[in-house]
């Protein structure tokens, strides 16, 4: 009787506490791969404001929650998943910044490239799913 008590208690409140242990690593995950995402954003942004490139491509991968938004010349990456208080990484630059294409919203990861070029005194972004 003692073993049967014991394993049910183990069950009841074990599971609990392994699913949210692995919510919270999910969760992490998630939030590191956006501050991965934010930064190859920021950095290529930055390459063509200063001169450094005339244009730079690169692939990444998404998670569900992450967009990215331009208004004049701030760009800002946005990570919700909906779970945690949502996260913001803004930049401003020298140049206006237009987002030709967006990432669009998914329920799952996605793979895409994008494109940054700078035309006249606008740099252009262009984000593309890529079909796997």
């Amino acid at each position: 009787m003692l073993i049967a008590i014991g394993l049910s208690t183990v069950v009841i409140i074990g599971v609990p506490v392994l699913m949210y242990a692995i919510d919270t690593i999910n969760t992490t995950s998630e939030l590191q791969d956006a501050v991965s995402v934010a930064e190859k954003i920021h950095n290529a942004t930055r390459d063509v404001d200063t001169g450094a490139l005339n244009t730079t491509a690169f692939t990444f991968w998404v998670n569900p929650g992450i967009s990215v938004t331009a208004s004049g010349n701030t760009l800002t990456v946005l990570f919700d998943n909906g779970r945690t208080s949502p996260s913001t990484w803004p930049a401003s630059y020298n140049h206006e910044i237009i987002i030709d294409d967006t990432i669009l919203s998914h329920t799952t990861r996605v793979l895409y490239s994008a494109e940054f070029t700078l035309i006249g005194d606008t740099i252009h972004i262009i984000f593309l799913e890529v079909p796997i």
